[in-house]
Order: structure tokens, then C-alpha cells, then sequence
């Protein structure tokens, strides 16, 4: 490709994202789905769903318990719930796999499935095509969106990715975001705000002090966007969306019948840049991040 930009790159650099349809096949958005339900499947509930409170020191203990396997999970495959599909004693109170808002966020080195989705050979060439130089793989996560009746994140608010994921210099993380089935603005498909990447981040999410109440805490605040400059992308199943880290993006509740399964894994530029120490996601003696390119 050399120094030229092909258009499809001008306009990721012009939006903010890109919508690649027909990225993966069928088949291997199939394998993906029947992977999570083996996953799912074998699933422990997690010990601080479990306990059943009665004082205000246990449901501390409890909130600790929460934001420890938060923290933590960077490395690992762990499970995060929707509100109110667990009894106090960890029972399910809906189907299993309906109780679930997503797992995270190491799905990418520990499953050999989304591990040579990750880093297929598509994959890369992407990368190449975007021209990183030495991209490592942050994080991953498979999500659900299901229906309202158990959705406790009704939407996911307006938010930058970078939020989260802070880096020195900005613009060095990359979502890749696939359709595991059709996203539709009935089922909750992701809306953005074009351009709206090249003016910074509003705030960010960073580790709390040692004894703080909360594991982390926020920076600076959302501002209020604007409803109408937000433009929606359905996609086809097995399509694939770049999502620059600091475009403005969304996604509505899923008032369909139809689940809205997704994967995302986030790729940072490693070459020159500075992982944030205050980000919650920190990178561990088990699992430096992976190197993109195999």
C-alpha cells in the first residue's frame, strides 16, 4: 500500500470508524456462538454472587468482591451479570445464557477460538493496512445484548473508548467490533457521532486510591451529546467495525425479540506509546499484552 491511503483508510480517518461487511463468515461467527455456550455452559457463578446480606459490612465485602473480580479480570475469562438474575445463594432466576451482559477480557489468549479469530490472518492484514507497527492486544469481550426484560444496561450511554483504555499519546487504541449476528436498530446496533475523534476525551476512568470506597472513579464528565448527530450502523452478521478509540459512539436498547451477540477485541499501537498506570485494565506478568502479529 505504501503512502498512498486507500479511500476506505480516508474515511476511517475522516469518521472515526469503518464498516467492513462480509468481514468473517458465517461459519465462523458459528464457531464463536457455540464456543461462549460451552464456555457458558461450564461457567461457575462467581463466589460474591453468592452470598445472601444482611449487614452493611458484608455487602461491603460484597462490592469488594465485585470490584476485585472487575480488576482482575484483565488476564482471565470471568462472567458479568445483568442486575437481577441471581438469588442471594447464586441461583439463576432467567436462563443462563440470558443472564449474562458479557464475558471479559482475555478471552483473546486463553480460548483457542477467539484466539485465532483475533489473530487471523485478516486480522493482521488489517493491521498492516492501518499501518501499525507493533500492535498488541489490550483486551476482549464477547457481548450478549439481550433483550429488556433482564437488561439492566438498557443502552450503553455515549462514551469513547479511550475513556477506558488511556493511552500517551491518544489515538493509539483501535476497536475491531464483529457481528456475531445481524446488528439492526431494533436489536441495539452501535450509533456514532462522524468525526468526532479528533477533539480529545471528555473524561476518563481510572484506578481509585488504595481504600477508596469504589475500585475506580471518574475524571472529568460526559458532555451532553447531541441526539442528532449520531448516525446508526447496522450491520450483517460477520461484519466488522473499526472503532478509532476516541470516536463518540453508542448503542440503544434491544427492543427486539433477537439477541444481538458481538465480539470486540481493542489493539494498541505498542511502538511510542505509554499505557496509562491509572487505566483499570493494566497488563500482568501472565499475560503481557500479545503481540497482534503472530
Amino acid at each position: 500500500s505504501g503512502e498512498e491511503q486507500s479511500p476506505r483508510l480516508f474515511q476511517f480517518h475522516k469518521d472515526g470508524f469503518l464498516v467492513l461487511e462480509q468481514f468473517f463468515s458465517a461459519e465462523e461467527c458459528d464457531s464463536m456462538r457455540r464456543q461462549i455456550q460451552r464456555i457458558v455452559a461450564e461457567m461457575e457463578v462467581p463466589p460474591h454472587c453468592r452470598t445472601a446480606f444482611s449487614t452493611r459490612e458484608e455487602e461491603q465485602l460484597q462490592a469488594q468482591g465485585s470490584s476485585d473480580y472487575f480488576l482482575t479480570s484483565g488476564d482471565k475469562i470471568r462472567f458479568f451479570f445483568e442486575k437481577g438474575v441471581l438469588d442471594e445463594k447464586g441461583n439463576f432466576l432467567v436462563p443462563k445464557e440470558r443472564s449474562i451482559s458479557k464475558i471479559g477480557h482475555a478471552l483473546h489468549a486463553h480460548d483457542p477460538v477467539f484466539k485465532q479469530i483475533t489473530h487471523s490472518p485478516k486480522v493482521q492484514e488489517l493491521g498492516r493496512k492501518l499501518g501499525l507497527e507493533r500492535p498488541v492486544v489490550v483486551q476482549s469481550m464477547y457481548i450478549f445484548k439481550v433483550q429488556p426484560q433482564w437488561q439492566s444496561f438498557l443502552a450503553v450511554t455515549p462514551h469513547q473508548d479511550a475513556t477506558f483504555l488511556h493511552t500517551e499519546p491518544l489515538g493509539r487504541v483501535v476497536g475491531f467490533w464483529i457481528a456475531l449476528e445481524d446488528a439492526t436498530q431494533e436489536n441495539g446496533c452501535l450509533w456514532f457521532i462522524p468525526g468526532s475523534h479528533t477533539n480529545g476525551i471528555a473524561r476518563r476512568m481510572v484506578r481509585a486510591a488504595s481504600g477508596a470506597s469504589t475500585c475506580v472513579e471518574f475524571v472529568g464528565s460526559e458532555p451532553a451529546y447531541d441526539d442528532k448527530q449520531f448516525i446508526p450502523l447496522p450491520i450483517s452478521k460477520g461484519g466488522l467495525i473499526l472503532i478509532h478509540g476516541e470516536v463518540v459512539h453508542k448503542s440503544e436498547l434491544n427492543s427486539s425479540e433477537s439477541s444481538r451477540h458481538a465480539f470486540t477485541f481493542h489493539v494498541m499501537e505498542a511502538k511510542g506509546t505509554t499505557w496509562s498506570k491509572e487505566n483499570w485494565l493494566q497488563p500482568t506478568p501472565e499475560l503481557p499484552f500479545p503481540s497482534l502479529y503472530t
